[in-house]
């Protein structure tokens, strides 16, 4: 395995915790005499490095010893599988190494330790996980429960995973979701003050500008409300959950429930929806960003499949539909009425 060498100047930046973890996951795979070097100097240069690497070294342990234990299984490949998948070493991918996934154990519940005994439900053993997406970037991601989840660009999750539990709250952007089943275990997905409960299946959930759009590939979904006294809804496999502005709509889509996914193999698939939600959507690929000032514009509605990242291309097919003008000014592209 390749990896990038590390220096003492860049150890030194990371946060002391970030540093302790990726000596652990390094250590996994065998230190190189140089890196054994920074270690020890590393952990010369202060006390509390030799307790943060001490504490981040009995995480990784209950990992290695996670044998029958389903969660701190996936969680230890997860691990793992984050360390060797990095291309360069740069300080997120530190955290990456461990601090994403195993020492969720120390940071999030630090009284799970070798020994420890771990009752379901308890919120002591409760791992919770950070994921996100840059601009322009779509992640697919092993949750530890042997799910996955895709994210699309410029997106944020937080997943929160125990024996009795396993849920991620969308809190931006987009992401594709493929359930391992588990009956004793629905997993829930909540977005926009809805929750999404499955046990198996493949769905797709959209956080919009005022509202969300959930669409379902296999399998069963119920969306339920934080209202309690609305009812779930149900929704089936080529059926489509639409809510925009207060407003909900189930649409049966068929087929068609794959052009939701089709942001995955870098094309957007807009069907009806105002230029606000599409430039907002086609936003999250481009460093380009165009932008809507006028009401009347962002209320005009756009139907069709562009390619992802292609800014210019797509406010100009705006502008020919709707006679608008595309302007430039370098760093963005604004669209507004033709005069």
């Amino acid at each position: 395995m390749v990896r990038e060498a590390l220096t003492f100047e860049a150890l030194m930046a990371l946060d002391p915790r970030e540093a302790a973890a990726l000596f652990v996951a390094r250590r996994a795979e065998g230190l190189t005499s140089s890196e054994q070097q920074l270690l020890e100097r590393w952990l010369a240069r202060d006390e509390s490095h030799r307790r943060l690497f001490a504490n981040a070294d009995r995480s990784w342990q209950t990992f290695e010893q996670a044998d029958g234990d389903e969660i701190l299984q996936a969680m230890r490949a997860h691990a793992r599988a984050s360390q060797r998948r990095a291309p360069r070493w740069r300080p997120a991918v530190a955290a990456a190494a461990v601090l994403v996934v195993a020492l969720g154990a120390w940071v999030f519940f630090p009284s799970l330790h070798p020994g420890a005994s771990r009752v379901p439900g308890d919120p002591a053993v409760l791992a919770t996980i950070a994921y996100a997406s840059a601009r322009g970037e779509v992640k697919e991601l092993q949750l530890p429960d042997g799910s996955t989840m895709t994210l699309d660009a410029d997106s944020r999750a937080t997943g929160h995973f125990d024996a009795s539990r396993r849920s991620v709250q969308l809190e931006r952007g987009r992401a594709y979701f493929s359930i391992r089943p588990d009956k004793n275990r629905p997993f829930v997905a909540n977005a926009a003050q809805r929750s999404i409960v499955v046990v198996g299946t493949r769905f797709d959930v959209n956080v919009l500008t005022d509202g969300l759009t959930i669409t379902v590939l296999e399998g069963v979904v119920q969306v339920g409300h934080d209202d309690a006294t609305q009812q779930p809804v149900k929704l089936m496999p080529g059926q489509q959950y639409v809510e925009h502005a207060g407003r909900t709509t189930i649409r049966n889509v068929g087929a068609a429930a794959d052009n939701a996914v089709a942001w995955r193999e870098g094309l957007v698939y807009l069907d009806d929806q105002t230029l606000a939600d599409a430039v907002a959507i086609m936003n999250r690929y481009s460093r380009v960003p165009i932008l809507i000032d006028s009401q009347e514009v962002a209320a005009l509605r756009v139907s069709g499949q562009f390619r992802a990242g292609d800014a210019e291309r797509f406010a100009d097919t705006l502008a020919d539909m709707h006679h608008l003008d595309a302007v430039q000014d370098g760093s963005s592209i604004r669209l507004v009425p033709r005069k």
